[in-house]
């Protein structure tokens, strides 16, 4: 993410505190939602989503490159398994791609000025 969007530590605390406080307003009344994974899911859909929505041809074929070999990670933002926080996963990606939508729109305006962009 360092090298490809120049956004690491944005990313890290947006995924973070947004993924953080999704998992905490629906996660179930006495669970526990401990680890990393949200913020892997959060990576992931930022590094997918980015590209695109910066219109920057390197970006958008890491991110295909990650969705290809990590597109099993969809299941786990369903709830199939016990025990799992599925909503640490939900929200790590929401927020992820939520994140990289906002910057690679931000990122697209300032490369091409604010006379020439467009929606």
């Amino acid at each position: 993410m360092a090298l490809s969007t120049g956004h690491l530590w944005l990313a890290t605390a947006g995924i973070i505190v947004l993924g953080g406080l999704g998992t905490w307003l629906t996660g179930a009344s006495n669970s526990v939602h401990i680890g990393a994974s949200g913020v892997v899911y959060g990576y992931a859909a930022f590094l997918t989503v980015y590209g695109f929505a910066a219109r920057r041809l390197g970006s958008a074929l890491v991110g295909l490159v990650v969705m290809a070999l990590y597109w099993s990670l969809l299941w786990g933002v369903l709830p199939f398994h016990t025990g799992v926080s599925w909503q640490g996963h939900l929200f790590g990606a929401l927020a992820g791609a939520g994140l990289a939508w906002w910057l690679g729109r931000r990122d697209r305006q300032e490369r091409l000025g604010s006379r020439h962009f467009v929606g």
